[in-house]
């Protein structure tokens, strides 16, 4: 009986990690030939009113290659989902710098927030290890 669940567990696991190593395979070999969806922030030196804020989304919206702009009107920033093959993050925060006479910025990263961008992961769990080695065979 011992014997069977043994089997049992490592023919199980043996189709875990061939599943993985194939999903990994996939994703990271072809590349989509459609948008290449990527979010940025703009953050605005200034504070702004609320009609201010939906005139420049509106008109981002109108922007070919542009999916989604949300708007924190608490914070003064606004996150904007455009595909990156038609856009740059520096066009567009000098665009709007340009057409509204602000001064906004692109948002980035420290290196210490890049760092914890993940706290879901353990980066010493067996799952993270697997997966980053086969990710790093399958791009490499």
């Amino acid at each position: 009986m011992i014997k069977r669940i043994l089997i049992g567990a490592a023919a199980l696991m043996a189709i875990l990690v061939i599943t993985l190593a194939v999903h990994i395979y996939l994703v990271t070999n072809d590349r989509p030939k459609g948008p290449n969806w990527t979010m940025s922030q703009i953050d605005f030196n200034e504070d702004l009113d609320s009609m201010r804020m939906e005139e420049i989304k509106t008109d981002l919206l109108e922007i070919d290659g542009m999916r989604d702009v949300r708007v924190n009107r608490t914070s003064d920033y606004l996150i904007v989902l455009y595909d990156r093959k038609k856009h740059s993050p520096h066009d567009l925060v000098d665009g709007v710098n340009k057409n509204y006479q602000l001064q906004s910025t692109l948002f980035q990263p420290s290196e210490e927030q890049l760092a914890g961008s993940c706290p879901a992961i353990d980066k010493k769990s067996l799952t993270y290890m697997v997966g980053s080695y086969f990710e790093n065979l399958f791009t490499n």
